[in-house]
């Protein structure tokens, strides 16, 4: 059974014989009586299997007899998940009232989760529900993990599910170096910055939900200060902040003014950790002059390679390129393409067909084109000389 032992109800009863002698009404002076103060509050409860489920201690409390109120200084409360602590918080002052049914924390909270994954939660003043398993942040909560940081203007913590609820202007930053968020905290800006309507987190687990519209910027590390962010927009996301894995779902559009790009297709794919991208839907690509399209987009950021899985067509000034699949490498430039290639050449008005093509995409709309171990069909139109 589930058992209640608040100092408050031990209180009460040590004062029991003393009401007793006093008189039926009180007087003015009792009613202004100062509240006990005693050295330290300990409140416990246990879960129906006698498990601890939560526990609140504080090293000095006042005591309102009357009101049933008990304030506390610089409380700490623990909070268990099958009789294992969890969670641990802190506060300048806290408020309880009656027998532990709420709790008001002020000043300086901080929840930290005790298990990995490291994860701090920050505010200014917050109503613990122990009886509910919910802990209500109405002060600009502040969430960290190791990569990143949600905050908003409230949040729910539905503490036996293990889910932060944020709303009120939520944002999802992510910083690329990891930090350890109970040691020192990210000074600088974050690199990538997340706008949505609300979000639903659990950092047990990383698991992450947020409804569109999603507005991101990300500000690239290597470019001057006052450079134009890359900007992203997608209907809905989805992804786990411990994997670094997110869905872009819906309509997703990303442009980078700063280099000439801009996407547009669906239900994109991104791993931060792996620096990887792709859809499996239809899309559109431009990089300067280069366009692109097909579907079933891959993007490796650390081999620098794009590869489109089918219906493959990429047009730079001078030349168009079809395929069943194709590769590009934007550092080296290399090209290489599978299936049906047909390449066509507006000098000359050039059309080269085969199996598989290689080649490089030069500057100044220069195409080079190879077929190892096959044969290249190709038809050129050459003006004749005047007589």
């Amino acid at each position: 059974m589930s058992r209640l032992l608040p100092g408050i109800a031990v209180v009460a009863l040590a004062l029991l014989p003393l009401a007793a002698c006093r008189r039926a009404r009180p007087t003015a002076a009792d009613d202004q009586a100062p509240p006990f103060v005693f050295r330290s509050l300990d409140l416990k409860q246990q879960d129906p299997s006698g498990r601890p489920a939560w526990q609140l201690t504080s090293p000095e409390a006042r005591y309102d007899l009357r009101r049933r109120l008990a304030r506390a200084d610089r409380p700490s409360g623990l909070i268990y998940a099958k009789g294992e602590p969890l969670y641990r918080l802190k506060a300048d002052t806290g408020t309880v009232i009656g027998d532990g049914e709420a709790v008001l924390l002020e000043g300086n909270l901080r929840v930290e989760r005790l298990s990995r994954p490291q994860v701090l939660i920050q505010a200014a003043r917050a109503r613990w529900l122990p009886h509910q398993n919910l802990l209500l942040v109405d002060r600009r909560p502040e969430a960290y993990d190791q990569h990143g940081r949600l905050r908003a203007e409230r949040a729910r913590f539905r503490l036996d599910a293990d889910t932060l609820e944020l709303s009120g202007e939520p944002r999802l930053e992510r910083w690329t170096q990891a930090f350890n968020p109970f040691l020192a905290l990210p000074a600088g800006p974050a690199e990538t910055t997340v706008r949505v309507p609300s979000v639903s987190w659990q950092p047990g687990n990383g698991a992450l939900v947020a409804p569109g519209p999603v507005i991101a910027e990300r500000r690239d590390p290597g470019r001057k200060d006052g450079a134009q962010p890359q900007k992203l927009v997608a209907e809905r996301l989805e992804g786990n902040t411990q994997a670094q894995s997110f869905r872009l779902l819906g309509a997703v559009q990303f442009d980078d003014p700063f280099r000439g790009q801009r996407f547009q297709g669906r239900d994109v794919q991104i791993d931060l950790g792996a620096q990887s991208g792709s859809t499996a839907q239809p899309f559109q690509l431009s990089n300067g002059a280069l366009q692109a399209r097909g579907s079933g987009l891959k993007v490796e950021g650390s081999t620098a390679e794009a590869s489109i899985g089918s219906q493959c067509h990429v047009e730079q000034p001078g030349a168009v390129l079809d395929a069943e699949r194709c590769r590009w490498n934007w550092r080296s430039g290399a090209v290489s393409a599978d299936g049906s290639v047909v390449l066509q050449r507006a000098e000359n008005r050039q059309i080269s067909r085969a199996t598989r093509l290689e080649g490089t995409l030069g500057n100044g709309g220069q195409i080079t084109i190879s077929a190892p171990g096959g044969r290249v069909v190709s038809r050129f139109a050459v003006n004749a000389r005047p007589h």
